[in-house]
């Protein structure tokens, strides 16, 4: 937060972690933790960062639960720009994000939200940030991403032209996706894509 409480010093990757010496990113909040540990980080209301490469967030710890705060506008938003493969890859098993806003900064982003393992949970918002900057899709799978359970709302633009599906599966098997979209999307709002996927309910 930009005004900081009694006791509380700027967010720095140096501090302890703790509320009052916050980390200042998620990426080295994750490296602290231990696999399966029962590990929570807690993303602040207010906090903001933006990723301009691919991996430029990388959840390579399973078991971990990456939870935001706050409400509205409030909530923790993550800006994807630069290039169209700035991501968030998740690549351990059993990792959560919840309560996170994912906001497009440049046209046609690939794989915001990357999917390379398998128990994952999404609790997420993705904005598209005007009808010509938008994403190709909010979130991408690979055959690993078995088990999965996803809880979007997509927040696009009927005027759009670059999305072309909310969520792309790659061989996902076992998953449970609950949607709310608005926006056209040129193939679907789901797409099933290279590798068949079994068991998936929507």
């Amino acid at each position: 937060n930009s005004v900081l409480q009694t006791n509380e010093v700027a967010a720095s990757d140096g501090n302890k972690g703790s509320f009052y010496q916050p980390f200042a990113t998620i990426d080295w909040a994750i490296g602290q933790c231990s696999a399966q540990d029962n590990n929570v980080i807690i993303v602040r209301e207010g906090y903001t960062e933006t990723i301009i490469a691919a991996s430029g967030i990388t959840c390579d710890v399973a078991g971990i639960y990456i939870v935001g705060t706050g409400q509205g506008s409030n909530r923790p938003t993550i800006t994807f720009g630069t290039s169209t493969a700035a991501s968030i890859v998740v690549s351990a098993a059993n990792v959560t994000i919840k309560n996170i806003v994912g906001l497009a900064g440049i046209d046609g982003l690939t794989n915001p939200f990357h999917i390379q393992a398998a128990g994952c949970t999404l609790d997420i918002e993705w904005q598209d940030a005007s009808s010509t900057v938008e994403a190709a899709r909010a979130i991408l799978t690979t055959t690993a991403a078995n088990n999965l359970n996803i809880d979007l709302k997509y927040v696009g633009f009927p005027a759009g032209n670059a999305a072309v599906n909310a969520i792309r599966l790659v061989g996902a098997d076992n998953a449970l996706i609950n949607i709310d979209a608005y926006g056209i999307f040129s193939t679907s709002i789901i797409e099933f894509l290279t590798t068949a996927c079994t068991n998936v309910t929507i």
